[in-house]
């Protein structure tokens, strides 16, 4: 990478791979936070405004989704509403099937999406993947959207990626998952119940746009017309919505919706499958070897582990680097840089993983929430060796105001190297 930037936007994620002198790949943009703590920023204006303006003179922009959770992705629907052609190229995740050819999270996407609020989690992620497409298709007259899953390959710049997670077919469901959506599909199947005729309707429909979606996810690029056709089903879903609330059956789906165990293990999913990718190296020790993890669990790594490279120039710390994502396979990784995006949470509960301390790398963190700070009080680069100068990291520019050696920049309000207890100083950025 020509330069990295690691956006602090509390707790969410944007991080910008800048893959030549005239191209850029945005790899999600969204944050829980509503406002950014960090010189109080709005989130969407910051988005829609200063995020776009600082790369305005890029030529070729690419973005790339790797789940629907919005501590990844309300940012891009913030960007493209303020500026439809903003990116040539949207890459998006596909919806992967088990070993029976079933969209498992597309399926409990469809239930939540039709049997509870929308401004609820469910509906919110759920909206967000089954019309993710149709969205971004009718949003950008220019830019062309592709689903990506393992085996894919795509170019920005002058590197090419190979998305290594999650695979299209066959795809390990979480047991408890597995159960829970078989559940859903028991409620509303069951024969001789009120309202059969109109399950019925709803089941046609249900399938259709699974069978739509899920083929729209092998297209390369997706249709327009075809995003098109799963968006109608999906309308036709909705006008049902009212009427199949009416049933007997919604109040048992809503019950195992709402369940708490339920919630975790579809928001686990989402994040299992998020989209890893790495680019696929031409030479050893180039700045361009780079794994960028999503939200993936330790189960995900462990998965693509025989994929993966000895040795990389920066990997990104999955789920923000909290203590659940902790993978023992990256932490044995040999890599000079490890990004970690974790800013304070809503709920303040979150923070980045001791663990991380301990690889020899340079860690480059968004936010000073870090348990080994907390702890030790000092920052775990503070007496560490810079891959790109061979020097103590205290030494670098970026450090002291100036620009960092490796690229790699934390992008907010204070000035903030890879050296986290210097003591910050206001400046803009943008």
């Amino acid at each position: 990478m020509r330069w990295i930037d690691l956006h602090n936007v509390e707790y969410g994620e944007c991080v910008v791979l800048g893959t030549d002198s005239n191209s850029l790949l945005m790899v999600d943009c969204g944050s829980l936070n509503t406002v950014i703590r960090e010189g109080a920023r709005n989130f969407k204006e910051y988005a829609q405004k200063s995020l776009t303006a600082r790369y305005s003179g890029v030529a070729h922009r690419a973005f790339l989704l790797t789940h629907y959770h919005r501590d990844h992705a309300c940012g891009l629907w913030d960007i493209l509403d303020a500026q439809p052609n903003y990116f040539e190229e949207l890459y998006l995740p596909c919806s992967p099937c088990d070993e029976r050819g079933l969209p498992l999270l597309l399926e409990f996407a469809l239930f939540a999406y039709v049997f509870l609020p929308r401004q609820g989690f469910c509906g919110q992620v759920s909206t967000g993947a089954l019309k993710s497409f149709s969205r971004v298709l009718r949003q950008t007259q220019q830019g062309t959207a592709y689903a990506l899953g393992q085996g894919d390959c795509f170019v920005s710049g002058g590197v090419t990626f190979e998305c290594l997670w999650p695979p299209r077919q066959g795809y390990p469901f979480d047991e408890m998952f597995a159960d829970a959506v078989e559940r859903l599909h028991r409620y509303v199947e069951q024969p001789e119940q009120p309202g059969t005729d109109l399950l019925q309707d709803f089941l046609d429909d249900f399938y259709t746009f699974c069978n739509l979606y899920t083929r729209l996810c092998t297209q390369c690029p997706v249709q327009s017309a075809d995003a098109a056709a799963t968006l109608a089903v999906l309308d036709r879903i909705d006008a049902l919505a009212p009427a199949l609330a009416c049933l007997p059956a919604a109040a048992e789906v809503c019950a195992l919706l709402e369940s708490q165990s339920v919630r975790e293990a579809y928001s686990r999913q989402v994040n299992a499958a998020s989209l890893v990718f790495q680019n696929v190296r031409t030479e050893s020790g180039s700045t361009d070897d780079v794994l960028m993890t999503g939200d993936a669990t330790p189960e995900t790594i462990a998965a693509v582990e025989p994929l993966l490279y000895h040795d990389y120039y920066a990997v990104k710390a999955p789920h923000h680097g909290t203590h659940s994502a902790v993978s023992p396979v990256l932490l044995g990784l040999s890599a000079a840089h490890v990004l970690l995006s974790c800013g304070e949470a809503p709920d303040g509960a979150r923070c980045i993983a001791a663990e991380w301390a301990a690889m020899p790398a340079m860690k480059h963190c968004t936010n000073a929430n870090c348990a080994f700070l907390q702890a030790g009080g000092g920052c775990c680069n503070r007496t560490a060796l810079c891959w790109d100068s061979g020097g103590l990291a205290l030494r670098c520019p970026g450090n002291r105001r100036g620009e960092p050696l490796c690229g790699i920049r934390v992008v907010g309000t204070q000035a903030r190297g890879c050296v986290c207890d210097t003591g910050t100083q206001e400046r803009r950025l943008w």
